[in-house]
């Protein structure tokens, strides 16, 4: 025969330690998700246009 003050021990543990599990599931996902977002950003170097220097402008020649 069962012991039921142990399965209800059990049964309780089951649930706080499940309930933890979620929590801590869903912040590893949550975390995850935004390091791949991250990492499949493009590198604005690669797609920006370059940037132009500064016009210059020539020195008349002296007649």
């Amino acid at each position: 025969m069962k012991n039921p003050a142990l399965s209800l021990w059990l049964s309780s543990v089951h649930g706080a330690v499940g309930w933890w599990q979620g929590h801590t599931a869903n912040a590893v996902r949550s975390q995850q998700r935004a390091a791949l977002a991250e990492m499949l950003k493009p590198a604005p170097s690669i797609l920006s246009k370059p940037k132009r220097g500064a016009r210059r402008r020539k020195a008349k020649a002296k007649r």
